[in-house]
């Protein structure tokens, strides 16, 4: 761990200088007394968390190694020091977003699998039947093309990396060619062709957040700053309202399997679950916060912001030009093509008379089944009749389907109509052009036209692309839902109907301003950063909210003071207007602590069953069996508690769910 890259922390010996000392004396007296309410009326979860190592948005290199739940995390937590992805991007998410450079073994070429991509040094896939190859450009600060391969297991291993012409050799080991025109760009060499005007600029970074690491011994040796500026960080989920991951990990357990930690993305769990905080009715967004002291020896809080979206009754929802992207490859034969249609017939429902419907279905060759079709009202007879009779053959072009499904949005945009593409498919790109990149600039280059994307998967867990579905649709700026079932079906597209098509404002960045002796110990969105040009704004749906989860941490427990104050702003945009509008709330600590905090509470419990995946799952990687199973017993009992304090019945299906995950570990 590198403790001298913490801002502004350092880490001494033992014990508290008299300055210090007198320091935190002081602040206590201009504070209004120091702050002794507040402490969490609930116990933290019965497991160590996953993570805590990662340094937010920092992607210094390295293969995709994911790590363990002992010492980076696979995913879901962001901390200190390294993360899931080599040094990691800081969102925990554990999707390997290193910049492919590390070394790999060197295999012959494999089917022609190798040099599919010009001037790039890439993986071959591994002769397994669920291998697939992708290529993906970071979108965070650094410029380098990422290659990572997907072996349809837990993505720990370095790749095997064919002889590409790209790539070279040394002893049985391949890499990136330095200071050559491999698509990466090494700052360490001016003359590196892949190195465009600005991209190795001399201005210095900015800061990275404060961060804290988990080690005992750094625990023990924080010394607070000696600058007593407040940290401001700006924050993103990252994802319109996704909320495939809790389903899809319901699904691998419904199914009896292990699920696979790589899967678990935390912030996606808190948008499933419902956190509804108010009704707003007056502003696109409102903002607000929950804060309890979780750790009174260390001075460690839970602090839940959000942003609530207006309220927005059905009947109010504004006109829509809507088209379904069907995949009807013959790898959705079965229950996926079942699932295709109750999702469709489920939207049907909630159409009302002058929405716009267009429906292309794709395989190896596309066809237009419906053109800027005008329904009826809900349950329109020819649409279901088109509906009742798609069938699954042929292949997958997954490229040529949104391709022709852009065509039609954009034949039947208009600005007074809410316009998505829908995508429903298990993921399998598997003939035409397949490349992340070039999909995902498609969703890119339409949301600047105001056309967002809905993903919806389908299909069984063991074989289902969800590392695909999760880039097109976050690309996409729009949700991402995982339909394991016909109920969940009728929930997303019937219940949440609004939430999951509509927009009640563009471009959400959240952010805080905490006192200085504030730091960030973990972060259970997907991206926070001190640079608000590196968080990636996000739209947010009417009766939906963005909900931020963190943990931080005191550099002294003395220093809190009642009347210090945290601030929560959000920035956004007029989805019809495009106005800049922003909302903001500042509450002095004292208040913070001691007001409702139910939220928070099952915000708590969520972040702890998404981590208890993360940390299940890695033990069963490492062999470690029975202690799986002990942390899935020890989360039921606590989960129990938490149903009966809050009876709330989604933490009953959650506990539900681990019950049956206890039985199957053991």
């Amino acid at each position: 761990m590198q403790f001298d890259r913490i801002w502004q922390w350092r880490f001494v010996a033992l014990g508290v200088t008299a300055l210090a000392l007198s320091t935190s004396i002081q602040a206590c007296g201009d504070a209004g007394g120091p702050l002794v309410d507040g402490d969490a009326a609930w116990d933290r979860p019965p497991f160590e968390p996953p993570g805590g190592d990662g340094e937010p948005l920092d992607d210094s290199g390295g293969y995709d190694s994911g790590g363990s739940a002992t010492g980076g995390g696979p995913g879901g937590t962001t901390g200190g020091g390294y993360s899931s992805d080599g040094y990691g991007d800081g969102d925990g998410d554990g999707d390997g977003d290193g910049d492919g450079d590390g070394d790999y073994m060197c295999l012959s070429d494999m089917n022609g699998a190798c040099d599919l991509h010009p001037s790039a040094c890439e993986p071959a896939p591994l002769p397994t039947p669920e291998t697939d190859t992708d290529t993906e450009t970071d979108t965070d600060t650094d410029t380098d093309t990422d290659t990572e391969t997907d072996t349809g297991g837990w993505d720990t291993d370095p790749a095997p990396c064919c002889e590409d012409p790209n790539c070279g050799c040394d002893t049985g080991q391949c890499q990136n060619l330095p200071c050559q025109a491999d698509a990466y760009c090494d700052c360490q060499c001016p003359s590196d062709p892949d190195c465009g005007p600005g991209t190795c600029s001399d201005l210095p970074a900015p800061p990275l957040p404060p961060v804290i690491s988990n080690d005992p011994a750094a625990q023990a040796a924080i010394e607070c700053p000696d600058a007593k500026d407040p940290v401001v960080l700006y924050m993103s989920n990252d994802d319109s309202n996704s909320q495939a991951s809790p389903v899809l990990a319901r699904r691998t357990i419904h199914e009896g399997y292990v699920v696979d930690p790589f899967r678990v993305r935390v912030h996606e769990f808190l948008n499933y679950y419902d956190l509804s905080y108010e009704t707003v009715t007056d502003a696109p967004a409102r903002v607000g916060m929950q804060m309890r002291r979780i750790n009174q020896e260390i001075g460690e809080f839970a602090l839940l912001l959000y942003a609530q979206g207006r309220h927005r009754p059905k009947e109010d929802r504004r006109p829509m030009n809507l088209v379904f992207s069907l995949d009807t490859s013959g790898s959705m034969s079965g229950e996926p093509i079942e699932l295709l249609k109750e999702s469709m017939r489920a939207t049907a429902s909630a159409l009302r008379e002058g929405d716009i419907v267009s429906i292309v279905e794709w395989s190896t060759v596309q066809a237009v089944l419906m053109d800027s079709y005008p329904v009826s009202g809900p349950d329109d007879p020819m649409l279901l009749n088109i509906v009742n009779n798609v069938e699954a053959g042929g292949g997958t072009d997954l490229h040529a389907g949104l391709v022709t499904a852009y065509e039609l949005a954009n034949a039947n945009f208009s600005d007074e109509r809410i316009n998505r593409v829908v995508l429903i498919s298990d993921g399998g790109a598997n003939t035409g052009t397949t490349d992340i990149d070039l999909i995902a600039a498609e969703a890119e280059d339409s949301d600047g036209e105001g056309i967002y994307m809905v993903g919806v998967g389908v299909g069984e867990s063991s074989g289902y692309r969800d590392d695909l579905m999760d880039e097109v649709t976050d690309a996409g700026k729009g949700a991402y839902v995982f339909i394991d079932s016909a109920a969940e079906a009728h929930r997303m597209f019937d219940e949440r109907f609004v939430q999951i098509m509509d927009v009640a404002a563009r471009d959400v960045q959240m952010e805080v301003t905490l006192p200085w002796y504030f730091a960030i110990k973990e972060f259970h969105g997907e991206e926070y950063s001190a640079d608000p040009a590196e968080v990636e704004p996000q739209h947010l749906a009417p009766n939906d909210t963005m909900s931020y989860h963190q943990i931080i941490q005191v550099c002294d427990p003395a220093l809190p003071g009642k009347k210090h104050t945290i601030k929560a702003r959000a920035t956004f945009e007029d989805p019809i207007s495009r106005e800049q509008m922003s909302d903001e709330l500042k509450m002095p600590l004292g208040e913070l602590v001691t007001t409702g905090a139910e939220q928070l509470y099952k915000a708590d419990v969520i972040v702890a069953y998404a981590q208890s995946l993360i940390v299940i799952g890695d033990l069963v990687q490492q062999g470690e069996q029975d202690q799986a199973k002990a942390v899935a017993d020890a989360m039921v009992s606590w989960l129990g508690d938490a149903m009966d304090a809050l009876n709330d019945p989604e933490i009953a299906e959650i506990r539900g769910i681990m019950e049956d995950y206890a039985a199957i570990l053991g």
